[in-house]
């Protein structure tokens, strides 16, 4: 774990303040205004975000000043945090010690851990919360519910993921209704699974509330639209590049309707229009639904990413391109195979293990139907991670109890 911070310092470190990836910077100017004003927008003006990465960055930031190394270090951390914590889910999950270490050290090592612990972003921190969320979950549901305070925490580490990345919302709400069904069966304690319920919600409550002092309407999130808009009316544009399709958005008079509403309206009148679009072109879709679903599975990023000459960010960081594929087919092909390959080994425990598996399942789906590349893979690979460390540990010779 040392070397695993060691590593992550460093490279946070040496990514110093630059800005690598266009997201950044809306991270960024979150996180300052929420270190200035402990509240949560941007640039000036509160607005519905996520407020999770706002309060952790921000938080670095009244520490030390707005500088993002400062913040990149907080995610060297988190970083590490998730390593370990991969290390113990996979342990309660296998309930094997040395299937723990495996996990551990390839979590350690794995090239876009370290890649994205550096970035100003919220996939490592989404990954952390995630990561604890199912460990505790699964030992909810081996203890049948037993612990009330396992049961608590959960939820609480469910309800974080969600106001960080709001993808984390329906999935855990999946859960809840499972938890709640096997408390029907007499198989899970119905204290805990509603404890865990409410724990989950109140924070989530807490934030839709604030947010409807701020809109006019109880929602988590306001961006929902564009992106999906962007997944469907304006894919290929934005296959090259978010910006390409962004600047063409703009010239087309849903753009321009759009303009003249309120924040939460604008959001649930560009959400109408792609799923409008989506209705009206099914086969288009259908192809767009494919081509996303090989984004998501893809080995390694893509060798003709279209960077507009525009745009101030160097996402591989100065690495040439055949580089990073290189990296990622020494470690996407074996994780992938090999996490398929627990995931089979596993499925006889699937009542006891589903989280892990709905988390695949629910996270490509989302994906698929919304918008999809390969760092949207980020928090499934955790998961995959914990499975191939099972198939390994079976495969690797025993040791002699005698």
């Amino acid at each position: 774990m040392v070397a695993a911070l060691i590593v992550r310092v460093v490279f946070a470190l040496i990514l110093d303040d630059r800005s690598y990836q266009a997201d950044e910077s809306g991270w960024h100017n979150q996180a300052v205004f929420w270190s200035e004003t402990f509240s949560f927008g941007s640039e000036g003006k509160r607005l519905v975000v996520a407020p999770f990465p706002s309060v952790v960055f921000g938080t670095a930031y009244l520490i030390f000043g707005p500088v993002r190394w400062a913040a990149r270090l907080i995610q060297a951390f988190v970083g590490v945090a998730a390593v370990w914590a991969l290390g113990k889910t996979t342990e309660t999950a296998t309930g094997s010690a040395r299937a723990g270490l495996i996990a551990t050290a390839i979590g350690a090592i794995y090239p876009f851990f370290i890649y994205y612990s550096g970035l100003l972003m919220s996939e490592t921190l989404y990954i952390c919360l995630v990561v604890c969320a199912l460990g505790l979950t699964i030992r909810s549901i081996a203890e049948r519910g037993a612990s009330v305070f396992t049961a608590i925490t959960a939820g609480v580490f469910w309800a974080a993921a969600g106001l960080c990345r709001t993808e984390g919302v329906p999935i855990a709400f999946v859960l809840w209704i499972a938890l709640l069904g096997l408390s029907a069966l007499r198989r899970y304690s119905a204290k805990s699974a509603v404890l865990a319920l409410l724990f989950w919600a109140l924070p989530l409550g807490g934030w839709a509330v604030r947010n409807h002092g701020l809109v006019g309407h109880y929602t988590l999130d306001t961006h929902g639209g564009i992106t999906l808009l962007d997944g469907s009316m304006n894919f290929d544009l934005n296959e090259q590049d978010t910006i390409y399709a962004r600047q063409a958005f703009r010239n087309t008079e849903i753009y321009r309707q759009g303009q003249s509403l309120s924040e939460f309206d604008q959001d649930a009148f560009y959400r109408k229009a792609a799923l409008g679009w989506m209705r009206d072109h099914p086969g288009e879709t259908l192809r767009q639904w494919v081509h996303k679903a090989f984004n998501f599975w893809r080995l390694y990023p893509r060798l003709n990413k279209e960077v507009p000459s525009t745009a101030d960010t160097n996402a591989t960081i100065g690495m040439k391109s055949w580089f990073l594929a290189a990296v990622s087919l020494c470690s996407e092909p074996a994780l992938i195979v090999f996490g398929f390959l627990g995931a089979w080994g596993l499925r006889g425990r699937i009542a006891e293990l589903f989280p892990l598996y709905w988390m695949i399942l629910a996270t490509f789906g989302v994906h698929v139907i919304v918008i999809s590349q390969m760092r949207y893979r980020l928090p499934v690979m955790p998961v995959l991670i914990l499975f191939a460390a099972y198939r390994l540990d079976q495969w690797l010779p025993q040791e002699n109890s005698g």
